[in-house]
């Protein structure tokens, strides 16, 4: 196949890949102003195996950013029902249950549009807290 395999198709708007089915929501029309801003940092967590934690990337832009996650600079693989991201009005969400240790790391969002690219970081810190243990003497 050669040349665009994208097709418009002008009577609806929508998008299709050709040969594959494949339909995609018209693309927005943007006007200015354009711009890409990190409107807040990332938050450090620190919290304990087996509950979730949510990183927030709190980005804007015009038009709208697109949002990728990396930990200890490699890009986050979403697991069913455990580790999952997704678009959000102010960004993006990245949350992580049943947490273990081995998810400690430097996280990191890159929001990317036309205008350039702005990130933050931060730090999930998985403690293992293991049951009390009683202490000699004392009742239960």
């Amino acid at each position: 196949m050669t040349g665009n395999p994208l097709v418009r198709d002008h009577s609806d708007g929508t998008v299709r890949r050709q040969g594959l089915g494949f339909t995609a929501p018209p693309e927005p029309k943007t006007t200015g102003p354009f711009f890409i801003r990190l409107e807040a940092p990332m938050n450090n967590i620190t919290t304990s195996l087996g509950h979730t934690a949510e990183l927030f990337c709190r980005v804007s832009g015009n038009p709208p950013p697109a949002v990728r996650w990396l930990k200890n600079d490699a890009p986050v693989v979403q697991e069913p029902r455990r580790i999952s991201y997704r678009s959000t009005l102010y960004g993006s969400r990245l949350r992580i249950r049943n947490l273990d240790t081995t998810d400690t790391g430097y996280f990191q969002c890159v929001a990317t549009n036309s205008q350039g690219t702005v990130s933050t970081t931060g730090v999930l810190f998985v403690k293992f807290d293991p049951l009390p243990t009683p202490l000699a003497g004392r009742p239960m």
